[in-house]
């Protein structure tokens, strides 16, 4: 049985939109589909269940000047 779109994405980031659009990039370097949506406390990020661990990783270890 497969789950829907819905219940199988997390959320693992809210931004502004340039750091959505970096934290997008980092994952999408490390092969990880990201969907984006925006909404009243700024761009959220939710990836596939499965990839949370290594995204909340490479988004703690990023760094913006």
């Amino acid at each position: 049985m497969f789950a829907n779109k819905k219940s199988s994405q997390i959320e693992v980031f809210v931004g502004s939109p340039w750091e959505a659009a970096s934290v997008k990039g980092l994952l999408n370097e490390a092969y990880i589909q990201v969907d984006t949506k925006d909404n009243s406390n700024g761009i959220l990020l939710s990836v596939p269940r499965q990839y949370y661990t290594t995204a909340i990783r490479i988004i703690s270890d990023r760094s913006f000047s």
